[in-house]
């Protein structure tokens, strides 16, 4: 049933995936689908983090900016090139609109991914490339957080410049300067 919902996200986008017709794709019935999942946005949910493993792995070179700048290029390719870019804005919508609904996308997505920025910040404090007087939390809500918002607000590209410029903010805000005092 993820398959085919996935399958189906694929080919006829989020907007237009409903019940029936993963039903349909999948071979199996309605009720089948309503006895795992409660709502069209929970099984989509699950199809989109079924490899969340894949989205949520961040590299370890022993550079925590360039391990940056490799995650936030890895978070471009899924949303541009994979599809995700409008999974991603339907399941927002969604959990606007849905308290229940957000709970679990908050849970399943977006703090997994904060997790993985967070992950690649502490290891970075913890080799002293990062400033101990940072609030990791704080700076992934504005790393994580200029990724939605271009997403949603503005339009404007999440590409390999825009990682790039991501990274060198961080460098600029977050990284220990070897002279300073």
């Amino acid at each position: 049933m993820l398959a085919a919902t996935v399958e189906l996200i694929d080919r006829i986008g989020y907007r237009s995936v409903t019940i029936d017709a993963v039903a349909r794709a999948s071979g199996v019935s309605k009720s089948t689908i309503y006895r795992h999942w409660p709502s069209r946005q929970a099984l989509v949910l699950d199809a989109f983090t079924s490899d969340t493993d894949a989205s949520t792995e961040v590299a370890d070179t022993g550079d925590a900016i360039a391990d940056l700048r490799t995650y936030v290029l890895k978070l471009a390719f899924r949303l541009n090139v994979c599809g995700a870019g409008e999974i991603m804005t339907g399941l927002i919508r969604d959990a606007l609109s849905d308290p229940e609904f957000a709970t679990s996308f908050r849970t399943k997505v977006i703090e997994a991914r904060r997790e993985a920025f967070l992950r690649i910040l502490v290891r970075g404090q913890h080799r002293g490339q990062i400033r101990t007087d940072v609030d990791l939390r704080s700076a992934v809500d504005a790393l994580y957080g200029s990724i939605h918002h271009r997403l949603l607000m503005t339009g404007q590209p999440i590409d390999a410049a825009f990682a790039s410029a991501l990274a060198d903010f961080a460098r600029e805000g977050l990284a220990t300067r070897p002279n300073a005092a």
